[in-house]
């Protein structure tokens, strides 16, 4: 979803769906240096999804056969420092195991989801994020379409997510560009399905569940 922020006369555009990844406020690092060194609880409040291969699990069949899986295209945007890398060089290469994850949603606490809650001592709208968020909102659409008449139960969905991805009527958007586009190390690729920092892309569900089985 685009997302535009401005801090210390700096504006930060975000204009097309990507990797949650902080990097995006980059630029303003980059034009105030010093506020690395002044305000360093700025860098660990960064964050981004996660994702990549798996030293326990192999790779699971169906995820075999789908273009992107075991290999990736990675920047490293924090020193081991923890320090904002700027431009940093693009890294490819080749890997074995469980790739992670499979879709994406909005995660990003920045440009989340208004939840309402009502506590004892306050009550209220609230913007918020993370995977916490995405993992229930999966599990809801899970149930409509269950729900609906005639329909199968969805079970298992990764063996038909999987081939899904690799369809003409795909339901799934990738996100494949390689530059501005980060969860802090993973990055899209061209001409693929599939990329550890948002696995198949997002879902649109209307369709999926016009096209699952």
């Amino acid at each position: 979803m685009p997302f535009k922020q401005t801090n210390y006369g700096v504006t930060v555009n975000v204009e097309k769906e990507r990797a949650w990844g902080y990097d995006y406020f980059w630029p303003i690092f980059e034009s105030h240096p010093s506020l690395v060194q002044k305000t360093p609880s700025m860098l660990s409040q960064t964050g981004g999804s996660t994702g990549g291969f798996s030293g326990v699990y192999p790779t699971p069949d169906y995820q075999k056969t789908v273009p992107g899986v075991n290999t990736f295209a990675a920047r490293q945007y924090l020193s081991n420092l923890n320090q904002p890398a700027f431009n940093p060089a693009l890294l490819t290469g080749t890997a074995t195991g469980r790739n992670y994850p499979d879709v994406s949603a909005d995660a990003d606490p920045s440009t989340g989801y208004m939840i309402y809650q009502k506590g004892l001592s306050k009550s209220g709208w609230k913007l918020s994020g993370g995977t916490s968020i995405v993992a229930p909102q999966f599990a809801g659409v899970t149930a409509l379409i269950n729900s609906e008449p005639g329909r199968t139960r969805m079970g298992f969905w990764n063996p038909q997510l999987y081939r899904l991805a690799t369809q003409s009527d795909t339901p799934f958007h990738p996100m494949n560009d390689t530059e501005n586009n980060s969860n802090l190390y993973f990055t899209g690729q061209p001409n693929t399905d599939y990329n550890q920092a948002t696995g198949l892309g997002t879902v649109d569900f209307g369709k999926l569940a016009q096209v699952y089985k």
